[in-house]
């Protein structure tokens, strides 16, 4: 088959670097070996397919199975925004649905790059994939990386439960392992991105007053923007020491070359290295619970001059109480949430930090210019005895890394056999896979774990062998003091902290206001006194949810966000169900504003908790700001 003009138009519409490899690969072809196309001179929509390996068809009856196909998206699926196919075959079902814009996403799975191929020649799809209406995916590339990119899509991630992978047609039944190494690569992705969005309000709220609580001391400590500009690219090679069972047997080696790279280490290993005399350059922490906060209620001296503890704003109260106690140098920097990019605080830095203290690590090395990451420790999996941490570990006894689940297994580090993990370290595994395959290419990742799961994307390598390759010649490290920012810089921070959040709290009591106008609304329609119509009452809610996806409502969006998002997920189905005439509209948006009302409380109620905490979680940085005569 020659290539056509139409190839050529939709060959151009895949743009973006995920379709860089499809392109590639499209473009190499040349020749068709493995199918044919059989053509009806009288109807191009009775347009088959043969096998030419197996002289199978593709459809009995084109146009007759086409038909049966559509007649399900005509009523039962007309308003679903998002549809999964595993199958292109000819491609004509699909440039018949993208003719309904309510399909919004359309995204098909292909095994065969001939069948693509064969598509592109045959049908115009570059106005839908320049759109991204279609999504084509060339499942011998797809893997959990692309699947997160998939499912968190704005237009895809609020109708998470309404996934459905359908089958083109009976020709692709046979492919049931690949159909079902594609279901799980995308049920692992649906499930991590429902949990990266939160399902605890009462958490993010005790980040919030955390981060709050602690502006005094981050806005008189080091800044993130020193730290980068102090230590940035002075040196090649960075050592992370996770915590995972295997660490133990690095010890060794570890002390052997500890002078030859810098070495960040999680808040987890600290005292463990503390143990073998070996000194991190970098301890992190990104916690928010109490119970983390006690792997720094010790006292090590001598031990911890020299090194820089680098924590979220939002760290437990205790965590900072030792680090003052025992005055460790230390600085507090911002996740990248809703609440800190209120603040505007940029100089105090950003990280998105992942869901693990290792994956916070992997950015910040990143980012201070370090080319050869090595990590050790880091087995996201249990040992064959069953622990999730070395034995000395503080909280060996408690256990990690979420409920223990024997029947979550996946590939082994070397790619020999299946370890036992848990969702959680499945979470924190695809973080740094993602941050892999998004690192500039001169940035190594080198998991010298030796144990544990597989990180794809890394270069596996023995620690010894990392070592005696890398870092067999002693280099001086040279890592400048960190200034504190001067009074004048300190208190301009902590004016403008106050200020906004002063200027938040007056935004709170609008919107609570605002949302129990709308309750009142709603509380007549149940007691039969309907004082708004339905479509008044539903445009409101529908103002609540811009304003919650507006940069105006960030200082609560934090708060509410994971609220929203399952009320969205919730909804979903009630959302794409179908109606005919103005008596089932009617129907069904009033079923629409009940399922909002449970949601509507926890707003007002979220809110004024919000509200109360606040007035009293503001008092240190406003007790700092008198004691300056500033206010």
């Amino acid at each position: 088959m020659q290539q056509t003009t139409l190839f050529e138009k939709n060959i151009d519409a895949l743009k973006g670097e995920a379709y860089k490899e499809l392109k590639d690969e499209l473009l190499k072809t040349k020749t068709i070996y493995k199918f044919k196309y059989e053509f009806d001179p009288k109807d191009t929509l009775n347009t088959n397919i043969i096998n030419l390996q197996t002289q199978r068809k593709m459809y009995q009856a084109p146009l007759r199975e086409l038909e049966e196909s559509l007649e399900p998206f005509k009523n039962e699926f007309k308003r679903y925004p998002v549809l999964f196919f595993y199958g292109i075959g000819n491609g004509i079902l699909y440039k018949a649905l993208a003719q309904n814009e309510a399909h919004r996403r359309i995204v098909i799975f292909e095994k065969e790059l001939e069948l693509i191929y064969m598509a592109f020649n045959l049908i115009d799809f570059s106005k839908a994939l320049i759109m991204g209406q279609i999504i084509i995916i060339y499942t011998k590339d797809y893997d959990s990386n692309k699947a997160t990119m998939i499912f968190s899509l704005p237009t895809i991630v609020l109708f998470l439960k309404l996934y459905n992978l359908r089958i083109h047609c009976a020709y692709y039944e046979n492919q049931s392992e690949e159909i079902t190494r594609i279901n799980n690569i995308n049920s692992q992705a649906i499930r991590s991105t429902t949990l990266k969005h939160g399902n605890d309000p009462a958490d993010a709220l005790m980040g919030i007053e955390h981060f709050t609580l602690h502006l005094p001391y981050m806005l008189t400590h080091p800044t993130f923007k020193e730290l980068i500009k102090k230590r940035k690219n002075k040196g090649k090679n960075a050592i992370f020491v996770a915590t995972g069972p295997s660490l133990s047997k690095q010890f060794d080696l570890l002390k052997k070359y500890k002078d030859n790279a810098v070495i960040f280490c999680a808040d987890s290993s600290y005292a463990l290295l503390y143990k073998q005399g070996i000194k991190p350059d970098y301890v992190l922490s990104l916690e928010r619970g109490g119970l983390t906060a006690e792997l720094f209620n010790n006292d090590f001296g001598e031990f911890d001059k020299g090194i820089v503890f680098i924590l979220f704003a939002l760290t437990h109260p205790n965590t900072i109480k030792y680090l003052e106690r025992n005055k460790r140098t230390y600085m507090l920097t911002q996740r990248n949430l809703s609440y800190s990019n209120y603040l505007d605080l940029k100089d105090f830095g950003y990280l998105g930090g992942g869901m693990s203290v290792m994956n916070m690590a992997h950015e910040l090395g990143i980012m201070l210019g370090y080319k050869n990451l090595f990590f050790i420790g880091q087995d996201l999996a249990y040992s064959e005895e069953g622990k999730s941490h070395p034995d000395d570990y503080m909280f060996a006894h408690l256990g990690a890394g979420g409920r223990k689940r024997d029947d979550l297994k996946i590939k082994a580090y070397g790619g020999k056999g299946e370890v036992k993990t848990s969702e959680v370290w499945m979470l924190f595994k695809g973080f740094f896979e993602n941050l892999i395959t998004n690192q500039p290419k001169d940035i190594k990742f080198y998991n010298c774990t030796e144990g544990g799961a597989r990180i794809e994307g890394s270069i596996e390598m023995p620690f010894k062998e990392a070592c005696e390759q890398f870092l067999s010649k002693e280099v001086k490290k040279y890592l400048p003091k960190l200034q504190k920012p001067s009074r004048k810089e300190s208190n301009e921070y902590m004016l403008k902290a106050y200020e906004k959040i002063k200027k938040g709290m007056r935004l709170t009591q609008r919107f609570i206001k605002k949302s129990k106008k709308i309750q009142k609304q709603l509380q007549g329609l149940t007691r039969g006194v309907q004082t708004s119509t339905l479509d008044d009452i539903n445009k409101g809610i529908d103002e609540i949810k811009k304003a919650l996806d507006s940069k105006k409502t960030l200082y609560f969006k934090e708060l509410l966000g994971p609220s929203l998002f399952h009320q969205e997920l919730q909804s979903a189905p009630l959302y794409v169900q179908n109606f005919n005439n103005e008596g089932e509209r009617q129907n069904k948006l009033m079923a629409w504003i009940f399922s909002h009302e449970a949601w509507l409380e926890e707003i007002i109620d979220f809110l004024s908790i919000m509200e109360k905490k606040m007035k009293a979680d503001i008092v240190p940085l406003r007790e700092a700001l008198e004691k300056r005569k500033l206010l």
